[in-house]
């Protein structure tokens, strides 16, 4: 009888485990900045460690793309920009949980290359890449630097567009061009090359991170994934990659 009851016991704790090992896991789809790239795995790495009924999806891009996406119907719970207008936008159509957005990191716009200068005058006469200004963030902060300096006409017929900031840094890594404007952030995937200058933050609107939840998406596990991002434990990331605190 002890016995009976034994295998009894062992079945059904057996078919519990099985249950639970098929049952599927929590998807969180994220779409952010393609500068966020290693600290945004990291974190989720982080995250879903802790959580293990979680399973966080990442979409990276240049925000303005990733916005349009999300303007067409992408399925996506929440956003993570290098700039505030493209989350500003998605906000002003509706598109972000009012109580769940907020402006988290500052960057710095720099120049890439092999040869220091001095100025961004010095471009002139070389190939240069940024990221299409439409709809890369860092292409737009480029485009009114150039504007700002005096030099945008002059460099139409050297600059090369970029789907996003993290291609632009492929180019001048891989010697396709001279120099290319991209995040002080995404010098440390460069090999073949350095930050030749600082573009001086008078030339550009800042570079601020926005981020929030997309409406409706605002779940008990979408919640905890937006206030693990403003954790200080994602802070110390943050700072280990290079980003700072906007506060």
């Amino acid at each position: 009888m002890k016995k009976m009851l034994l295998f009894i016991l062992v079945g059904i704790l057996s078919l519990s485990s099985l249950t639970f090992s098929k049952e599927e896991k929590v998807e969180i789809t994220v779409s952010a900045a393609a500068s966020l790239k290693e600290v945004m795995e990291e974190l989720s790495e982080k995250f879903q460690n802790e959580n293990k009924n979680v399973k966080i999806n990442l979409n990276l891009g240049g925000s303005g793309a990733l916005k349009n996406q999300i303007l067409a119907g992408a399925p996506v719970d929440l956003v993570f920009f290098a700039s505030q207008k493209d989350l500003k936008d998605l906000d002003n159509k509706g598109f972000i949980e009012k109580e769940y957005q907020k402006d988290i990191l500052k960057n710095r716009l720099v120049v890439a290359g092999r040869i220091t200068i001095d100025s961004l005058d010095k471009l002139v006469g070389n190939s240069v890449a940024i990221g299409i200004p439409e709809t890369v963030p860092a292409g737009k902060y480029s485009k009114e630097s150039f504007i700002n300096a005096g030099i945008w006409e002059k460099l139409q017929d050297d600059i090369v567009y970029a789907k996003d900031v993290r291609s632009a840094a492929q180019y001048v890594d891989l010697y396709e061009v001279d120099y290319s404007l991209i995040y002080k952030t995404d010098a440390r995937v460069l090999k073949n090359s350095e930050i030749v200058y600082t573009v001086p933050e008078n030339l550009h609107t800042p570079v601020v991170y926005s981020y929030g939840i997309i409406k409706d998406r605002a779940n008990e596990n979408v919640v905890e994934f937006y206030n693990f991002l403003n954790s200080n434990t994602a802070k110390k990331l943050y700072e280990k990659y290079g980003f700072e605190m906007a506060e």
